[in-house]
């Protein structure tokens, strides 16, 4: 907590993103556009990355960049990834869908329309056509080049995952046929131990732990009722839909953690809710703001 106080303290925003080299993100970028791998850092080769696991027992809070640094740039667009990981947020987090011809894309929403202002579906255009699109909605708009802000590709995101050593929080979404080819894409990367799988939809939490036994699985707005089988698939945790903090019932986060299972809520967006969720003894915290103020 004192961490986040510290950096919260310091935290300027035209310092940082003088820090944040635009050539090197749009480097990040035109490799991964073009298929290459973007190297990874000297200082965190595959073998040295810590798990989540590791990283859970760890000291201090872990802190998730919901759908990047949407502070800084637009959500779920590589300058929000570099962004969350240049400022220090150990696992980055983004939804994965299909493009209409089977590209895996990041994108929270299936329509067009709140983001890019456009009356179609991610799952009804091919990629092709949606990596021309920019969006009319998100902070720092006029920041970043506008070829930056398109639609990443999933092998993107985890390239600045990759890069930065970030825990690669991955929420599915759309059909349950997109679980598989994104843990082929994440254990092909060595990085099984490493990614979380996380969905609202509980087939795809299913259908995580029967492709692959050992990734760490997160259900999104959990029902108490699921509770035992997330414990019997092992290496699991939860969030319930609680969004005030002073509703949670005494003794839920320890009903959970008996079982076995790791437990977060949504979301630390202020130093008071993220004082709240470390006395509540959650195992880690997803913000919007990457910075809480």
């Amino acid at each position: 907590m004192h961490g986040m106080k510290n950096q919260i303290a310091s935290f300027n925003r035209r310092d940082f993103l003088r820090g944040v080299s635009l050539a090197a993100v749009a480097a990040l970028g035109a490799r991964s556009a073009k298929g290459a791998p973007e190297a990874k850092d000297a200082s965190t080769p595959s073998g040295a990355r810590r798990t989540w696991g590791e990283r859970l027992a760890g000291k201090g809070m872990l802190f998730i960049a919901h759908r990047g640094c949407q502070s800084l740039a637009p959500e779920n667009t590589i300058p929000s990834f570099v962004c969350a990981a240049r400022l220090g947020l150990q696992a980055i987090e983004t939804d994965v869908r299909f493009s209409s011809d089977g590209l895996l894309v990041c994108s929270h929403d299936d329509s067009l329309k709140r983001m890019f202002g456009l009356k179609q579906k991610v799952s009804a255009t091919p990629y092709a056509e949606l990596k021309k699109l920019v969006p009319v909605k998100g902070n720092g708009l006029d920041t970043w080049p506008k070829e930056l802000l398109r639609i990443p590709t999933f092998g993107e995101y985890l390239d600045v995952c990759e890069r930065y050593d970030a825990v690669p929080f991955i929420e599915t979404k759309g059909d349950v046929a997109v679980v598989k080819p994104v843990l082929d894409e994440v254990r092909r990367r060595g990085l099984a131990r490493v990614a979380v799988l996380s969905s609202v939809q509980f087939d795809h939490i299913r259908e995580a732990r029967r492709c692959d036994k050992e990734i760490f699985i997160h259900h999104i707005f959990s029902k108490p009722e699921q509770l035992d089988e997330l414990a019997a698939m092992g290496n699991a945790g939860l969030s319930y839909n609680y969004k005030d903090l002073s509703a949670v019932p005494d003794g839920l986060v320890a009903g959970v953690h008996a079982k076995g299972v790791k437990m977060c809520l949504r979301a630390g967006d202020t130093p008071e809710a993220v004082a709240r969720m470390v006395a509540l003894g959650l195992d880690y915290i997803p913000t919007n703001v990457t910075v809480p103020i």
